[in-house]
């Protein structure tokens, strides 16, 4: 949509906000808003999902969970999901309406998608994002939200939602009351710079605000946050709104105020436009005390009708009226599914088993996440109308295939499970074993039901180890004893410690929560359709006792860019079933070229990824940064010439301030395809004094 239209709808929004009585104000700022029959404005329900399909609306397509995706390096993959995702969205809001069911999944608000940094392995939302870098974050969360908006000039598709904002990623247990203490360095660096590119690049409709605190400021209400960085700074003209039962948090876990009243007044007037809840029904004694004045309740008002006339609800030739039910999970969608897992699985170990052979072997598939849907779906879910897993794949491509379910988190009944399968193995050439977690062991305030039973589990979804649950290792070290080939297919969010296994496995594929259809992307991986090309979007670390304490939210000592100790996979590995080769590189001014060939013999997606390293300075910046990515497919043979170019902008970094500055001196380039190309491709010379280019927006935060 362009800036033209959204000015005539803020005004179409401010015209009707002006309408309205105080107590009709109150009305529209909750998720369940009211009707205003008067002047045509339906009920409507804020709270929808998308994170990889619409969730809980019945049945719909469920594309790999977010992180799966961003193991792709692929924004295109992203963009054309996002575009199907509001596909989806709009044909059941379309059937919807004509119901006159207006309830809680059925609207055009998507909350999605979540950019927050995955910063460490123990957090079970990690599966939401897209990783742990602030350039990948930035570039696939601009294409989500890109695919999900539109490209009308006149209306939005749906309207995305940029969450937690900020400096959000854990521990579980402790977010309604947690303060997370950050620098700015770490805050504009890390924390806020895919926020940032979601507001001035992509136009995301809205933000919502996290749980926590950051130092001090309660982010449903930090003046900080919402006022100087996001309005102010960054400009965003978009709408604010809490996550759910953020709000409350304020009096009752925060302590900010004791007064309810004042504590609901409070996010109001730092910005917070809407709450997912219910504690907004304080503004009308808020009103009513006069801690609110009603301009600032007109102001979000306006906000949120601008949207609702944005997505055409006020007006019934809205083009995307027209999308029909026919078009929810369709057979397109479907196999865009299995396309997005192709491009995100990892394969980790390859000792030449792979590509197999179809019909060649006995097979026997074991584990439980084999059938496990929860291990295919990941959290924030739609129905999908079939499933695809991993024993019904490989049998199509391997007729002689079995499954044994091998271990149980009820130990009563493990034993004879594990007896099975060791039996079962006797009679197999090859052995699959599915491995890992799932979405209600790891995710959000999840795990309860198997607490500590797998002996990896934390509070409320977070991990308390990188290691796989025990009676998956008791079956594995007793499997491998045998000395059958065995390739393990994992299923995860997030790094697994696969330390004792690497050498001893035939392969290791990181399948993470591949999607209702992963198990076909999974067999066409496995006997050879397609070429494993998916790259980590996180670093696979040996243990949690390298890693500094979950609560520390400096970066210091986390991720690739500032984690300096061994570790069993970097950020950006991943093998193919190819080689490629640098052929030649040349740096110029403006532009890096590289040639690569495809040595091997198999067609092949390759991803190259750019990084930098900043002149020394007196304070730490990061080892190295990613600044670019390219990826290409390529036949047998194949050469091409790839173009990057090089912006003043991508050797940015940020001071201790917080100010953005353009250093003086010699910058480092190195290309890697986190295979095989691992080169330093030049030097980049400032020959300028150091420059700030933009002044750190705040001086602190009040304290």
């Amino acid at each position: 949509m362009d800036s033209q239209s959204w000015a005539k709808h803020l005004r179409i929004g401010k015209t009707l906000a002006a309408k309205l009585s105080a107590t009709e104000l109150v009305s529209q700022l909750m998720h369940c808003s009211k009707g205003i029959q008067r002047l045509g404005i339906k009920p409507y329900v804020w709270w929808n999902e998308a994170l990889h399909g619409v969730a809980r609306a019945g049945i719909a397509t469920v594309f790999p969970q977010a992180i799966c995706m961003a193991a792709s390096f692929n924004e295109n993959m992203l963009f054309h999901v996002a575009e199907a995702i509001s596909t989806e969205a709009r044909a059941k809001f379309n059937e919807s309406q004509q119901k006159s069911d207006y309830g809680i999944y059925k609207g055009l608000t998507m909350w999605s998608p979540n950019i927050n940094i995955f910063r460490d392995p123990r957090w079970g939302r990690g599966q939401e994002t897209y990783g742990e870098d602030p350039y990948l974050t930035s570039i696939l969360g601009v294409a989500f939200i890109r695919g999900l908006q539109g490209e009308d000039d006149t209306y939005i598709k749906t309207a995305a939602c940029a969450k937690h904002f900020a400096v959000h990623s854990g521990p579980e247990g402790k977010r309604h009351s947690f303060n997370a203490v950050v620098s700015n360095k770490d805050l504009f660096e890390t924390y806020l710079p895919a926020f940032q590119k979601a507001v001035q690049e992509a136009h995301v409709c809205g933000v919502m605000g996290a749980y926590n605190r950051v130092n001090g400021e309660a982010c449903c209400a930090s003046d900080t946050l919402i006022q100087k960085i996001l309005r102010k700074s960054w400009g965003f003209d978009g709408y604010f709104v809490s996550d759910c039962g953020a709000l409350p948090d304020i009096v009752y876990h925060h302590a900010l105020t004791l007064n309810p009243v004042k504590g609901a007044a409070m996010a109001l007037n730092a910005g917070c436009d809407l709450e997912c809840g219910k504690f907004y029904n304080m503004l009308y004694w808020a009103y009513a005390r006069r801690y609110i004045k009603r301009a600032t309740l007109l102001q979000s008002a306006a906000r949120l009708l601008a949207i609702r006339s944005s997505l055409g609800m006020f007006d019934p030739e809205c083009p995307f009226n027209r999308i029909s039910p026919a078009q929810n999970a369709c057979s397109e969608h479907e196999a865009l599914s299995v396309q997005a897992a192709e491009q995100g699985i990892v394969l980790l170990e390859n000792n030449g088993i792979l590509p197999l052979k179809g019909n060649a072997q006995k097979i026997l598939i074991i584990g439980y996440n084999a059938e496990n849907e929860l291990a295919y779906l990941g959290n924030y879910f739609g129905t999908p109308k079939r499933f695809c897993k991993v024993y019904e794949a490989v049998r199509q491509e391997n007729a002689c295939t079995d499954y044994v379910q091998g271990y149980s988190y009820d130990l009563r009944e493990n034993e004879a499970f594990q007896r099975q399968a060791l039996e079962r193995a006797e009679k197999a050439d090859l052995l699959l074993f599915c491995s890992g977690l799932d979405c209600s062991l790891e995710g959000e305030e999840a795990g309860e039901l198997l607490k500590g039973g797998g002996g990896t589990l934390g509070d409320q979804g977070d991990r308390l180890t990188l290691e796989l649950p025990q009676v998956q290792q008791e079956l594995l070290e007793k499997l491998l004893a045998k000395g059958k080939a065995l390739i393990l297919l994992n299923f995860s969010g997030g790094c697994i410690d696969f330390r004792s296994y690497k050498s001893r496995a035939a392969a290791i594929l990181q399948c993470w929560y591949p999607g209702a259809m992963g198990g076909k992307a999974i067999a066409n991986i496995l006997f050879g359709k397609r070429s494993p090309s998916g790259k980590l979007p996180v670093t696979f670390y040996n243990s949690i006792a390298d890693l500094p304490d979950f609560e520390d939210y400096s970066m210091q000592n986390r991720t690739y860019r500032y984690f300096s100790g061994e570790v069993q996979y970097p950020f950006g590995y991943g093998l193919t079933y190819t080689n490629f080769q640098l052929m030649e590189y040349k740096l110029c001014e403006n532009e890096l070229r590289v040639t690569v060939k495809n040595t091997g013999g198999m067609d092949c997606d390759e991803i190259l990824q750019l990084y930098m390293t900043c002149p020394e300075t007196q304070y730490p910046n990061p080892i190295r940064s990613l600044i670019q990515i390219a990826r290409f497919s390529f036949i047998p043979g194949e050469e091409k010439e790839i173009v990057f170019p090089l912006q003043a902008r991508d050797f940015y970094s940020i001071n201790e301030n917080g100010d953005t500055i353009y250093l003086s001196g010699r910058y480092a380039l190195y290309l890697t395809d986190g295979q095989s190309i691992f080169c330093q491709v030049g030097d980049y010379q400032n020959t300028n004094e150091s420059l700030i280019i933009a002044k750190c927006p705040i001086d602190g935060f009040d304290k």
